[in-house]
């Protein structure tokens, strides 16, 4: 049981870097010139690694989570 409440928690976790250039992109958008795409492409040119370490996290834990069931 704990062991799957962790590998959750990494998925939560590798989902993160995904999830926040979007909630910065809004927030650019609202107070300056910035349009989402421009944002995201920004972003992802800076932050690629935080990509590949959520796509691994996320990969790993659904693999574990999927072979516990």
């Amino acid at each position: 049981m704990k062991n799957k409440l962790i590998w959750k928690i990494l998925l939560f976790i590798g989902i993160i870097p995904l999830i926040i250039p979007f909630i910065l992109g809004f927030y650019r958008m609202s107070i300056e010139s910035w349009t989402l795409p421009d944002w995201l492409i920004m972003y992802s040119f800076v932050y690629w690694p935080t990509y590949i370490v959520g796509l691994v996290l996320i990969t790993i834990s659904i693999f574990k989570l999927a072979k516990k069931k």
